[in-house]
């Protein structure tokens, strides 16, 4: 059962699929290294939709798997 992706995966994500780039290895390490900058650059009121989304998404996964524990 995988876990809920959490709101820097699910805003990872989206900056993936926002510059249309399929990454090999080593460039999604840099992926990662400007996705992390930006979002520790963003604010609160920023990060809010995907902040929304993950806490959807850990909802939907209570109510999936309730006995769940990672």
């Amino acid at each position: 059962i995988p876990r809920p992706r959490n709101a820097f995966i699910l805003f990872r994500c989206d900056f993936v699929h926002q510059r249309k780039v399929n990454p090999t290895e080593d460039e999604d390490n840099n992926i990662s290294r400007a996705a992390g900058q930006l979002w520790n650059q963003m604010t609160l009121l920023e990060k809010q939709p995907w902040l929304r989304m993950a806490q959807k998404e850990r909802e939907r996964h209570a109510l999936l798997y309730p006995n769940y524990r990672y």
